[in-house]
């Protein structure tokens, strides 16, 4: 289950996921203006994915 987590955790990019895609032209955004938020997101989600991931599917 971790590994699926990890896999939905793709906010790094505009590539990365079809929404990121679809609001980068309209939206102005440039490459770079994702990694801001991106890194954010992704250590939020590291660390929820972490803690929350073993109390849902203990070994």
């Amino acid at each position: 289950m971790l590994v699926a987590a990890a896999g939905a955790a793709s906010f790094l990019t505009p590539i990365a996921t079809p929404a990121n895609m679809i609001v980068k032209e309209p939206g102005g955004y440039r490459f770079g203006d994702y990694w801001r938020l991106g890194l954010i997101l992704a250590a939020a989600w590291l660390v929820v994915t972490t803690l929350l991931i073993p109390l849902v599917w203990p070994l």
